[in-house]
């Protein structure tokens, strides 16, 4: 299946690919990075049959996915991708090392209001 590859501006096209038809989608971000270095890595690529279309499955093959009718994949950038984990801990986390800021260093925050002595009576 001979295949041409474009952004989704559609300005800019990257090249043809020949790759079987039973070739996953996920196998063929793979494919059209190692051909063609100027694409975004593998886990960056959003590859879809028109520029504004929906992404195509992973797990789909070229065949069920319907790509020889139109012969054309467009590829998107997504950008940097961080992890779940990652996500996980920046908000959990972080909300602890603020409060730990708070209370370890208060002159930090505070100036030299934070030496004078705390008075719980109404003067």
């Amino acid at each position: 299946m001979d295949i041409e590859i474009l952004s989704t501006t559609g300005t800019k096209s990257f090249g043809r690919c020949q790759v079987p038809a039973n070739t996953t989608v996920g196998d063929l971000r793979y494919i059209i990075h190692k051909k063609y270095r100027s694409t975004p890595a593998p886990e960056r690529q959003s590859l879809r049959l028109e520029p504004r279309g929906k992404a195509l499955k992973e797990t789909d093959t070229l065949e069920t996915a319907n790509v020889g009718k139109s012969s054309k994949i467009y590829i998107k950038d997504l950008g940097p991708q961080i992890g779940w984990k990652t996500v996980f801990l920046a908000e959990y986390a972080g909300p602890l090392f603020v409060y730990l800021i708070f209370y370890g260093r208060p002159s930090f925050i505070y100036g030299e209001a934070a030496n004078t002595p705390i008075s719980l009576t109404a003067q």
